[in-house]
């Protein structure tokens, strides 16, 4: 999974920069259907062959296009930031496409913050189901727990209770950013 540090810089790169998505125009409607059917092959089979090369096509995308900004924030994910782990790092992308999926499935959304992150942890999910089906010792107390906690209904509740600092506007500084994978850029 060599690509996955690249990916993770060029993710971090475009989450606390969004102004780099300003050199082209909106995303069109192919690119669109694309990208969510990409998110969704992406939860199903997250360890197929050619996941890596579908992951880096839509991050890619993502960081191009100025009308889906996706917002990473600190929360229930950042233990898969730093995660030595095959699998930590693709699951917290994953979390990137599932919102940037939610925002194109549901752009009158784009304002209720908790509503797209919680959207990016439930993409987050359905791959890490995909993934212990493929893999039982992947298996995290951490996402075991979400996993619980969306079960019964209170997903976005935690996400209201752990996350309220990315409802708040960014300051200039980025404090409000979720985290940023230090040994990735």
């Amino acid at each position: 999974m060599p690509v996955i540090r690249p990916l993770l810089a060029a993710a971090s790169l475009a989450l606390v920069v969004p102004a780099l998505a300003g050199a082209r125009g909106p995303s069109t409607p192919e690119e669109r259907r694309r990208a969510v059917e990409t998110t969704r092959r992406l939860e199903k089979a997250p360890l197929a062959k050619d996941a890596n090369a579908a992951r880096r096509r839509l991050l890619d995308w993502i960081v191009e296009i100025p009308d889906i900004q996706v917002r990473s924030c600190s929360g229930p994910l950042d233990v898969l930031v730093e995660d030595p782990g095959p699998y930590g790092r693709i699951l917290y992308l994953q979390s990137i496409f599932g919102m940037a999926t939610f925002l194109i499935e549901h752009p009158r959304a784009k304002d209720d913050w908790a509503t797209v992150q919680s959207a990016g942890i439930e993409s987050v999910l359905r791959a890490y189901r995909a993934i212990v089906r493929a893999d039982s010792d992947a298996r995290r107390e951490e996402l075991d727990g979400l996993v619980e906690i969306q079960r019964r209904g209170r997903l976005k509740q935690l996400v209201q209770e752990t996350m309220g600092e990315c409802g708040k506007p960014q300051d200039e500084e980025g404090e409000g950013m979720g985290p940023v994978p230090r040994d990735s850029i």
